[in-house]
């Protein structure tokens, strides 16, 4: 039985009822302060023909509130530049601005936060090291460079505040990463899934047993999915307990508990942080609430947001959702299954099927002797629709094992999705992102076009 990490006890260990009337009466005063100050809230509520006045539950709240799209951010954003007219105090009192990744391909959101804002997002990142077992001492490495995202900044201020001993080692390659991890003897480390693969690899490379050698025990990991298998395999090359976080700039995050991202052979669950936001989980198509075990859309409305809020923020995050009671660690907030979140503007339209890329990256990163892959769409002169995957080996991987990789590769795509793809080795090393992953391109528009 694993001990329980509380970060806030007296919120973790609610009721379900009395979370949800705190959690309601955050959101009333969240809705008054976000009308009276954000002109983009006016506008919207005009357009819907309602005020707060109308808003008398949460089921009022949920059927009457117009969603927020990333649209309608950047919009304002152009409208009032740069903060847009839902920022709703003098700019005397912006404490941090950051931007978003803009991974989606429609344009970097602006956000703003006082100083009450970002302590309370900081709070959010040291509840989910909290969580997964780093302590005070802790001596980590923390991977990300800084930038105008928020990712760096907040990862460093919640291990601050846990008191860790931190290693900033974003600026350096792999093989430099993995020398200090050795001789600092570096004991928790953050990476996303695909980096980790990266450092295991390099580690072997340079004759580290990472499991031997290295004093690793702690990884957190986060923003992408991976298959169960995976985890199971870093656990063991690494002797050390994997979690997950789910993190977002617009705040909707959660946190696997001490159970782990995997429970045996079972994925784990984000517990989501309801104390942070209301979370619906909406059909896309229908916009009705999805039930235990389907998937949906994330719907996000910050609870204690005062530089720049929004209400029903459609996040764009594919889901499963499930009650908070499939986990028995007891913790009254919702659940998404753990290492299956993608985005709906991920999936890939194929020959007319919809293939979502952690399908592929399921299929070939799950074999042993790949190290990572790039994908392409493309239009052939004769017009024809073509799928390539370009795969990078480990070293070492003998020729005819790399040729029975590709065929087992495309063999099992053509059976999973009903298409076939070109599969072939990659001729220059590919990109190891340290954050996030972009495998695809697509370019089939540039051959629809005659030249």
């Amino acid at each position: 039985m694993v001990e329980k990490r509380y970060y806030n006890r007296e919120i973790e260990t609610m009721s379900r009822e009395q979370l949800l009337n705190m959690q309601w009466r955050m959101l009333k005063e969240q809705l008054e302060y976000t009308y009276a100050h954000s002109g983009l809230c006016q506008r919207q509520f005009r357009a819907a023909k309602i005020t707060p006045d109308d808003i008398k539950t949460r089921e009022d709240f949920i059927s009457k509130v117009p969603f927020t799209t990333k649209q309608d951010l950047i919009a304002d954003q152009a409208e009032s530049p740069p903060y847009g007219t839902r920022l709703c105090v003098p700019k005397n009192e912006i404490y941090l601005t950051y931007l978003t990744s803009g991974t989606s391909g429609k344009g970097q959101e602006v956000h703003v936060g006082t100083k009450e804002d970002i302590d309370f997002f900081f709070g959010v990142v040291e509840n989910m090291y909290v969580w997964s077992g780093w302590q005070k001492g802790e001596k980590v490495m923390h991977p990300l460079p800084l930038g105008m995202t928020v990712a760096a900044p907040s990862h460093t201020a919640g291990l601050q505040r846990i008191g860790c001993d931190i290693f900033s080692l974003g600026m350096y390659d792999t093989k430099t990463k993995l020398e200090y991890i050795k001789r600092f003897e570096i004991t928790a480390i953050f990476s996303v899934p695909a980096y980790l693969a990266t450092l295991t690899a390099e580690a072997e490379q340079m004759g580290l047993d990472p499991a031997r050698d290295l004093a690793v025990r702690k990884i957190l990991i986060a923003t992408q999915a991976y298959p169960v298998s995976f985890v199971h395999q870093m656990e063991q090359r690494w002797n050390a307990k994997i979690y997950d976080y789910y993190g977002s700039t617009q705040m909707a995050d959660g946190c696997t508990c001490e159970k782990g991202a995997v429970i045996g052979d079972q994925r784990g669950y984000y517990h989501v942080f309801e104390w942070l936001a209301l979370i619906e989980v909406i059909d896309p198509e229908t916009l009705k609430p999805v039930g235990p075990g389907e998937i949906g859309e994330v719907i996000v409305t910050p609870l204690k947001k005062r530089a720049s809020p929004f209400l029903r923020f459609r996040q764009g995050d594919r889901v499963r959702y499930f009650p908070h009671t499939y986990c028995d660690c007891g913790r009254p907030y919702m659940l998404f299954e753990a290492g299956t979140i993608s985005r709906y503007d991920d999936m890939m339209k194929i020959k007319g099927v919809n293939v979502w890329p952690e399908t592929i990256d399921e299929i070939v990163l799950t074999k042993e002797g790949t190290s990572e892959y790039q994908g392409r769409l493309y239009i052939t002169e004769d017009k024809k629709e073509k799928s390539d995957i370009r795969i990078e080996f480990k070293k070492g991987v003998p020729a005819d094992v790399k040729q029975n990789l590709m065929t087992k590769i495309a063999d099992e795509i053509r059976d999973t999705t009903g298409i076939g793809f070109i599969v072939k080795e990659a001729t220059e090393p590919l990109p190891h992102s340290v954050f996030k992953v972009r495998r695809w391109t697509d370019d089939r528009q540039k051959g629809m076009v005659k030249e």
